[in-house]
C-alpha cells in the first residue's frame, strides 16, 4: 500500500475529541508522521478565528484550510488567503431563492475576519466575532466579501433544508448540509474541502493518490471522494461512510491516530525489508 504524503483530516468530530481538543495520542502521531517527511493538513468549516483557540494545533499543521475550501491559513504567521469568495451579488439573489424556499431560514455571511447574521444566531452561538443585524439584506450591507454564507433554520434538519432548496436558482453555489442539525453552508461555485485542497496539493506536486483523508460529516465527502484513501469515523453520517474507502474508531478513540501509527509502521516494515 502506497505511504501517504499528505495527511487531510476533518477538524470537530474527526481529529479533535469531543472536547474539542487533540489528544495526547492523536498529537504524537501527526508528529512523527511530521518527522517522516508527510504533510499534515486541517481542512474545517471554521474560519481562522475559530483556528486560532487550537493552539496545539498549530505547530502540527503544515497549513488549515479553512471555510469549506474558501481560506488557506498558516496560523503560525497569522497569514490568511482568500483562495474563493462569494460574489456578493450572487449571495443576495441566491437567499432570496432560499429564503422563498425556507421561509424559516436567518443568514449569516462569514468574511473570513468575523461574521455577520441575523438575530436569532445569536442565542445560537453566543460567540466572539459575531455582529448581528435584523433583515437578511443588512447582513449583506455589512460586509465587503464573504467566504461562506450560512443558513439557519431550526424548525427542520439539515436534510429537509437541502431537499427544500433543491432545484432553486442558487448560481452554482456549493451547497452541503450538517445532517440533523437545521443549517446549510454555501461557498462560491466550485469551493469545497476537495477542490481547496486540491489547489493546495498541485501547489506543492501532490496527487489524490498521495493523499489520505479523514472525516465525519457531509461537508467532508467530497474531500473522502477526491482522495486516494479515505476513512470515515465511527457514527460518521451515512453520505460520509458511503464516500469513504474505510472506517475507522472514533474521534474521541482516537482513530485518525489508529490509522497513522498503522501506515507509520507499515512504511518502516518496508524500509526495513528493503
Amino acid at each position: 500500500m502506497r505511504t501517504p504524503a499528505v495527511i487531510a483530516s476533518d477538524l470537530d468530530g474527526t481529529l479533535l475529541n469531543d472536547d474539542r481538543t487533540l489528544s495526547e495520542r492523536t498529537r504524537k502521531a501527526l508528529a512523527a508522521a511530521r518527522e517522516r517527511g508527510m504533510a499534515v493538513v486541517a481542512v474545517t468549516a471554521r474560519t481562522p478565528y475559530g483556528v486560532d483557540i487550537l493552539p496545539e494545533l498549530h505547530p502540527l499543521a503544515d497549513t488549515v484550510i479553512c471555510a469549506n475550501g474558501a481560506v488557506f491559513y498558516q496560523p503560525l504567521e497569522a497569514r490568511m488567503r482568500i483562495w474563493r469568495s462569494i460574489d456578493l451579488a450572487l449571495a443576495r439573489r441566491a437567499a432570496e431563492a432560499i429564503a422563498a424556499a425556507l421561509p424559516g431560514a436567518v443568514f449569516a455571511a462569514e468574511t473570513g475576519t468575523g461574521i455577520v447574521g441575523q438575530g436569532p444566531y445569536e442565542d445560537l452561538v453566543r460567540g466572539t466575532h459575531w455582529e448581528f443585524v435584523e433583515t437578511a439584506g443588512e447582513v449583506f450591507d455589512r460586509v465587503e466579501q464573504a467566504v461562506k454564507l450560512k443558513v439557519y433554520d431550526p424548525g427542520l434538519t439539515g436534510e429537509e433544508m437541502a431537499e427544500a432548496v433543491r432545484g432553486a436558482d442558487l448560481g452554482g453555489l456549493d451547497m452541503c448540509h450538517w445532517g440533523e442539525f437545521g443549517m446549510l453552508d454555501f461557498n462560491a461555485p466550485d469551493t469545497n474541502k476537495a477542490t481547496g485542497l486540491a489547489a493546495w496539493c498541485a501547489e506543492r506536486g501532490f496527487e489524490a493518490a498521495d493523499v489520505v483523508a479523514f472525516g465525519d460529516m457531509p461537508n467532508d465527502v467530497p474531500m473522502l471522494a477526491w482522495a486516494g484513501r479515505s476513512y470515515a469515523m465511527a457514527g460518521a453520517h451515512p453520505e460520509v461512510v458511503a464516500a469513504a474507502t474505510a472506517t475507522t474508531a472514533s474521534n474521541d478513540d482516537d482513530g485518525v491516530a489508529e490509522v497513522i501509527e498503522a501506515q507509520l509502521e507499515e512504511a518502516a516494515s518496508t524500509s526495513r525489508e528493503r
